[in-house]
């Protein structure tokens, strides 16, 4: 055998098996065609040794990880329904084979055992979990757009009980092996030092209960709650219902009904009856296996499995990518100590977010209040991880005590990376950058943290410019992904390498955008929000305008996400575009009267709507905004298509030309930057795949007919005309 290596020997006075996986020539082990196959011929072998077998052992011989699943591309290379379905069949046949060997089979899991690899351990009489911070266990198959296909709907209720196993598929996350072991998925938590020794005695030590089938996990808690009630909930039928019709009602509310994987894998659960150790078999069992077959050829056909596919394979990319063009390398470093120049909550922000992620931080700011401000929002975001239970209270400790706050330049000269986080005045960047110079070492890579102002210009000031780029982060930092590492014109290679790998050494997804107004995101997202603006001022109502984007898929609607940003930033973002590229730009007036009244938005508790509570959690529409506006909602509502499209067709004419002018490199990174950045719905692949999907000519078409209509600034660049008489595709 290639991929597996097989040996019976006596431990103890016992007959172990010793079965150790390697997937040759890859980085972790995956169910392939060949591992399959493969597989397949050894479930024989291991019967034929059947009398001399006492249990088996199943290790990962790949470092930080067990199996990462199946392979994807066997399924995103279906065309077919029928043909993703046949290949659910034929891992479901290798797993009920492997759940039939006539001996304990016992999954010894050092490293990330997700998908296929925890249907594995489903099949199996156990699962042992590492201490590792490597090792996690799940099964992500709805965040790509499927459902498990290898048995996990049907086995994870018999292991964990319907509601916690709703919980895990439906989420697709993942758990440590201690959530695992407290879950009553893992059957034992053992020391990640001297592993396989340690597995290997409590095979011995458990021997007895292994064999008689009986369980050793913990008894999870049935219902969500565990007691009573949680046994009365999942073991009648009526307490059942109510089970999955909670489910299904959360989805929606989630999900809108844009992912029809989990409503699929509900279905699923509930049609097989699979239950609490129900541990089927014989026709019982082939009978819900099929069902759930059939669920994943479905869902595996969709063009939302395709999209979600597709991104998948555009996050994976970027871990492999070092933000230069091909053939082009330099060498960059592992970052142990940053400062952050400037607090406040964004200074903060990103101080917690390197803290957070193992960095030493030292904060600057001019005065105690702005390190008082910066500090807090820190120790406010590690408290959220301890609520959240992410983080011990020693890890809070820890990592609160990486941030050193100061008003002065003492321990500049020692740090590897400096990110500028000060106000956004071009003169005022400038002399501190200036300034900063003189106080680091000469191999410290220097970023600003600006969202619109040129890099190009604040880097003309500076002795050593090609050290110099900017680091563009979301906000709020610890929740959005995405990182702009922005090229000025004079930043240097191994600048821009270094701060892309550190943005992934810090969690984040960077893409590498050039210096322009806006940069990419917010050049795009500009025009998206204005549009929303006018359309008020021209009568569209915002209990209408809102609901359709999020119809479409947004995250939230275009007003809401303007309070969300802020009015005063919104305008002046505007402003910074209007002066680079002109009339198309023009920022709307709606802004101007809501500033005049100081309604800044979510931040002031008055924006376009209200936010009366003291966090501004909830919102509430304001029946009095539009006398304020001095607008007249019309009596005939617009079509939700119309909304959307003036909406969503200006940001992909405006992307057509940040492709042109070389802003980003492929129009995979508008796709990565606009999810990632702005929330623009996965399932539609990002906003350039929807552009494709809906036909580019068809765009131009309505650009023009929207011109005609409603002003210049929906003419159809000349970037989108011809990227539309190539072939009507982007990509």
């Amino acid at each position: 055998m290639k991929h597996f290596e097989l040996s019976v020997r006596s431990v103890g006075g016992h007959s172990l098996a010793f079965l150790f996986f390697d997937l040759k020539g890859e980085k972790v082990n995956k169910f392939n065609r060949e591992v399959m196959t493969e597989f397949e011929t050894l479930i024989p072998e291991l019967k034929k040794k059947a009398a001399d077998v006492e249990a088996l052992i199943l290790f990962s011989k790949k470092q930080g990880n067990f199996i990462a699943g199946a392979d994807i591309t066997l399924f995103q290379a279906a065309k077919t329904a029928e043909e993703a379905q046949a290949l659910s069949e034929a891992g479901q046949r290798l797993l009920n084979d492997w759940e039939d060997l006539p001996f304990p089979r016992v999954l010894a899991v050092h490293g990330a055992c997700l998908g296929g690899g925890c249907e594995l351990a489903l099949a199996s009489s156990a699962i042992l979990m590492s201490t590792d911070s490597s090792s996690r266990i799940g099964l992500p198959e709805t965040l790509l757009g499927v459902i498990p296909g290898m048995g996990g709907c049907v086995r994870m209720p018999w292991k964990v009980g319907v509601a916690q196993a709703l919980e895990l598929i439906l989420s697709g996350k993942t758990l440590t092996g201690e959530k695992a072991l407290k879950a009553g998925l893992a059957d034992g938590l053992l020391p990640k030092e001297n592993f396989e020794e340690s597995a290997i005695q409590w095979v011995l030590k458990n021997l007895d209960p292994l064999k008689k089938g009986e369980r050793i996990a913990k008894t999870p808690k049935l219902g969500g709650t565990g007691g009573l009630m949680g046994s009365l909930l999942e073991n009648n039928p009526l307490g059942l219902s109510l089970v999955f019709k909670k489910a299904r009602e959360g989805v929606l509310s989630k999900t809108k009904g844009q992912y029809p994987a989990p409503i699929e894998a509900i279905e699923v659960m509930q049609e097989t009856g699979t239950g609490y150790g129900a541990n089927f078999r014989g026709s019982v069992r082939a009978q819900a296996m099929k069902r759930e077959a059939e669920g994943f050829g479905r869902m595996a056909a969709t063009g939302v499995s395709k999209n979600c596919i597709r991104l998948f394979f555009l996050t994976e990319g970027i871990k492999k990518a070092t933000g230069l063009p091909e053939g082009v390398s330099v060498e960059t470093r592992k970052i142990q100590t940053a400062a952050v120049l400037g607090a406040g909550v964004m200074g903060g922000g990103i101080a917690h977010l390197l803290a957070d992620k193992g960095v030493s931080v030292r904060m600057k700011d001019i005065g105690i209040p702005g390190l008082e401000l910066g500090i807090q929002s820190a120790i406010t975001l590690f408290k959220k991880g301890l609520k959240r239970k992410s983080i011990t209270q020693r890890q809070f400790q820890q990592k609160l005590a990486r941030i050193s706050p100061t008003t002065t330049y003492d321990g500049f000269r020692g740090v590897e990376v400096v990110i500028e986080a000060i106000i956004e005045k071009m003169d005022v960047k400038q002399a501190v950058l200036k300034e900063l110079e003189g106080h680091v070492s000469d191999s410290a890579v220097i970023a600003t943290n600006t969202s619109s102002l040129s890099v190009s210009k604040m880097q003309s000031v500076m002795k050593h410019p090609e050290r110099f780029c900017g680091l563009h982060f979301f906000n709020p930092v610890h929740k959005m992904p995405l990182v702009e590492v922005i090229r000025g014109e004079k930043s240097s290679d191994q600048a821009v390498s270094q701060m892309f790998q550190f943005s992934k050494q810090i969690g984040k997804t960077p893409i590498v955008v050039r210096d322009a107004p806006g940069f990419l995101v917010n050049r795009l997202l500009m025009p998206y929000l204005t549009e929303a603006a006018i359309m008020i001022s021209q009568g569209v109502r915002i209990e209408d305008l809102d609901p359709a984007l999020l119809e479409f898929g947004m995250p939230m609607g275009p007003i809401e996400l303007i309070d969300e940003v802020g009015l005063d930033v919104a305008e002046k973002v505007g402003h910074i575009l209007h002066d680079g590229f002109g009339e198309r730009m023009s920022p709307p007036k709606t802004f101007e009267k809501l500033l005049e009244k100081k309604r800044l938005g979510k931040k002031s508790g008055a924006g376009f709507y209200l936010y009366p509570d003291k966090d501004k959690k909830e919102r509430a529409f304001d029946p009095g905004i539009y006398d304020l506006l001095g607008i007249v909602p019309s009596q005939s509502p617009m079509k939700k298509e119309e909304m959307v499209e003036r909406c969503v067709f200006g940001m992909v004419n405006e992307a057509a030309r940040c492709l042109q002018e070389k802003i980003v490199a492929t129009p995979e990174d508008v796709d990565l930057g606009m999810i990632m950045g702005t929330g623009f719905p996965p399932f539609r692949g990002g906003l350039l795949r929807y552009a494709d999907s809906v036909g580019l000519p068809r765009i131009v078409d309505r650009l023009r007919e929207f011109e005609g209509r409603y002003g210049m600034r929906f003419k159809p660049s000349e970037a989108l005309i011809e990227f539309a008489a190539k072939g009507s595709f982007f990509s």
